[in-house]
């Protein structure tokens, strides 16, 4: 069935290389075609469920509008990777079974995934967030996704969906109660939200000659800064890694603001558990992880208590 689609979407393309490599296959079929060009397939894997994410918001619009932002990207001097036009002069392909298709120009460079992390690299990552940040800080675009309390109330109907699927009442309850309290922070700050990335995790990060860029704008969206920090905390581990990241954050010209901070981390929290939840229940790890994720994160939130102590500590943990 890959070949297929593969097939199908070069088809529409003057690229002549028939080698392809998987590199992954998440919220899309993500592959290196050649040298010289990556190509997606805007096709989840099974069992990735983030259709809440896009609630009443048109899927290829918003393709339309993630391109709008890598072009602003490219002319604000972040290396990105420019789309390539299909041989109708379209940015975006749409496949017999309406399946989108883009083609982009393949950047050279390694994804952190395959790095070993050090603290000169965090906070090179805390840097490149500040810019990023900074560059998209008076960056508009219509229609975009948007992390505030209309999304909080959308993650909120995913929990409530997940009580079908098998989570318990006791967790459900409490997450739907977190939501809540993200949502009414995030209503009170709706005038510094800018436009995020919304999925950095290492392999959404490129390290390139020319530094450290980042990739794959799939969940990119209108909200507050903090909630990149949020999922880089999420991703990257260790307090050392974390307060290097929040240092470059900082002294390339980032500000943090630790109750948007904390409500992030947990609204980030609760939109992975949504996502994954059909592939992570299978996984013997969930049940203990989910278990430390209501002790250490949820009750405490709701309780109204900190997340996230001023070195970045994470104040609950084994409490």
């Amino acid at each position: 069935m890959e070949n297929k689609y593969i097939q199908e979407a070069l088809s529409y393309y003057n690229i002549t290389v028939s080698d392809t490599e998987l590199l992954r296959h998440n919220e899309n079929l993500t592959y290196r075609v050649g040298k010289d060009h990556l190509l997606q397939i805007h096709k989840p894997s099974e069992g990735f469920s983030a259709g809440f994410f896009y609630e009443g918001i048109s899927r290829i619009e918003l393709y339309d509008s993630e391109l709008a932002l890598t072009e602003h990207l490219n002319k604000q001097g972040m290396q990105m990777r420019s789309v390539i036009e299909n041989r109708y002069g379209e940015r975006i392909t749409k496949l017999a079974d309406g399946t989108i298709v883009t083609v982009s120009k393949w950047i050279e460079g390694e994804s952190l995934d395959k790095l070993e992390l050090n603290d000169a690299l965090c906070y090179q990552i805390g840097e490149m967030l500040a810019s990023l940040h900074q560059k998209v800080k008076d960056f508009r675009v219509s229609p975009v996704k948007s992390y505030g309390k209309q999304h909080c109330e959308c993650t909120k109907n995913r929990i409530q969906e997940l009580e079908d699927e098998g989570i318990s009442a006791v967790y459900s309850t409490v997450m739907q109660r977190a939501c809540d309290c993200v949502g009414t922070v995030l209503e009170k700050v709706q005038d510094e939200f800018l436009i995020l990335h919304g999925d950095l995790s290492p392999s959404n990060i490129l390290k390139t000659s020319e530094g450290l860029i980042p990739i794959d704008f799939s969940f990119f969206g209108l909200g507050h800064p903090m909630y990149d920090l949020a999922v880089l905390f999420g991703n990257i581990s260790g307090l050392a890694h974390r307060q290097q990241m929040a240092e470059g954050y900082r002294n390339a010209g980032g500000s943090i603001r630790y109750d948007v901070l904390d409500a992030c981390f947990v609204l980030s929290l609760l939109d992975c558990i949504g996502i994954h939840y059909d592939q992570w229940s299978r996984q013997d790890w969930f049940m203990p992880r989910m278990q430390r994720w209501y002790k250490e994160n949820l009750v405490p939130y709701v309780q109204g208590e900190r997340i996230y102590a001023d070195d970045f500590y994470i104040l609950h943990i084994d409490s």
